[in-house]
C-alpha cells in the first residue's frame, strides 16, 4: 500500500492531479478545496483505495484529514468519493465536531449524503470516536423506535449500535422485532 508520496506535480485540476516522485506520474485525487501548481513540489498523506476492477489514490494535506477520510469509509454506504466531498465541503475537525454534536443537518447539507446515510454515520462513527452517548433526539427518523426500544429496558448505546441496520420502511412492530433480534446477537 502507498501511504505517504513526495514529489513535483506535474498537472493539476479541481480534484485531481498527477504527482511525479522517484520516476513514475501518480494519479492522485484530491479534496476539491486543494489547490497545486504545476511543477509545485508537495507532500500528500495517502489512502490506496483497492477495488477488484480499480485502483484510485486518494491524497491529503494532513495524517488528520486521511485519519478520518479512512474512518468515513468504515461506514456502509459511505464510498471514496463521497468522503472525498465531506472533505472539500469542510474540515477535519468539523466532521468530527458534527458527528460529537449528532448533527444530521450537517451531513444531509453535503452533496450525495442523504439522511439516511447522515444517520449511518453518526450512530456508527461516534462511538469510533469515543466521546459518549449519541444524541437519539438529533437523529430525528423514527423515534417511535426509539421510545419503543428505551421502554423495554434497553439503553440508548445499545440502540445506536443497531439503529442503522434496521430496514425503516417496515411496520413499528416489524422494526422493534427486527431491533430485539440484533439486540439480541450483540
Amino acid at each position: 500500500m502507498i501511504g505517504f508520496l513526495e514529489g513535483q506535480v506535474k498537472f493539476a485540476t479541481i480534484g485531481k492531479i498527477i504527482l511525479f516522485a522517484n520516476g513514475i506520474g501518480f494519479t492522485v485525487n484530491i479534496p476539491g478545496n486543494i489547490n497545486f501548481l504545476e511543477n509545485q513540489k508537495t507532500s500528500l498523506y495517502i489512502h490506496t483505495h483497492i477495488r477488484e476492477d480499480n485502483l484510485a489514490l486518494y491524497g491529503f494535506n494532513s495524517a488528520k484529514d486521511l485519519e478520518i477520510f479512512e474512518l468515513l469509509l468504515t461506514v456502509s454506504g459511505v464510498g471514496p468519493k463521497i468522503a472525498l466531498t465531506m472533505l472539500t465541503s469542510s474540515t477535519e475537525k468539523n466532521i468530527k465536531n458534527a458527528i460529537v454534536e449528532s448533527n444530521l443537518a450537517f451531513f444531509s447539507s453535503i452533496s450525495g449524503v442523504g439522511k439516511k446515510t447522515a444517520q449511518k454515520i453518526i450512530l456508527d462513527l461516534k462511538s469510533k470516536l469515543g466521546k459518549g452517548d449519541v444524541n437519539m433526539g438529533n437523529l430525528e427518523g423514527n423515534s417511535e423506535l426509539i421510545d419503543s426500544l428505551i421502554s423495554l429496558g434497553f439503553q440508548k448505546g445499545e440502540i445506536s449500535s443497531i439503529y442503522s441496520k434496521i430496514d425503516n420502511s417496515l411496520s413499528l412492530g416489524a422494526q422493534v422485532k427486527e431491533a430485539l433480534k440484533l439486540l439480541k446477537n450483540d
